[in-house]
């Protein structure tokens, strides 16, 4: 874990872009592409995402992690009414604070927003073939609530229950 000052702020798309575009670049390059780098644009992005979902971590000042933080998910989640959920979309880290709880801080921020908004659940989906990343969000205390193909890809859907604060074992 890092010892060093971290902030978490909203609304910096082009830093939140830029961990994006790191995090797919790589997964391509080890052969385990999710995202594809024409989609991680400004442009794309904000086609259905607001500036002020865009989350960014710095230790320090430098930029560490991002995340698209919603309050309404009618693509993924359409039976999960607004004010609901949060839902946590395209969490990246920059690879060299891979494996210091950077995604987990991400997370427990997440988690804090959504008590303050008095929003019952923290929702994602993910690869479901992608195992480690599997664990690791049930070891936080996702649930995996389905499970289903999405054209080519193998999506897990996972949910926490985030008001009884003993429930999330951050």
């Amino acid at each position: 874990m890092i010892n060093e000052q971290l902030s978490i702020n909203t609304g910096n798309v082009d830093e939140a872009i830029e961990i994006m575009r790191e995090a797919a670049k790589w997964l391509i390059d080890i052969g385990k592409p999710m995202w594809k780098l024409e989609d991680i644009t400004k442009v794309k992005l904000l086609e259905n995402n607001k500036v002020d979902e865009f989350y960014v971590l710095k230790v320090d000042n430098d930029i560490a992690g991002a995340m698209i933080l919603k309050w309404h998910d009618s693509f993924f989640w359409p039976d999960i009414k607004p004010g609901e959920s949060g839902f946590i979309h395209k969490l990246s880290i920059q690879r060299k604070y891979s494996g210091t709880g950077i995604s987990k801080k991400m997370i427990e921020y997440a988690v804090e927003e959504c008590r303050k908004r008095n929003v019952g659940f923290l929702r994602l989906d993910c690869a479901g073939d992608r195992k480690e990343l599997c664990n690791f969000y049930e070891k936080i205390g996702f649930k995996q609530v389905r499970r289903k193909m999405m054209g080519p890809f193998d999506v897990a859907f996972y949910v926490l229950n985030v008001i009884p604060e003993e429930v999330f074992k951050g």
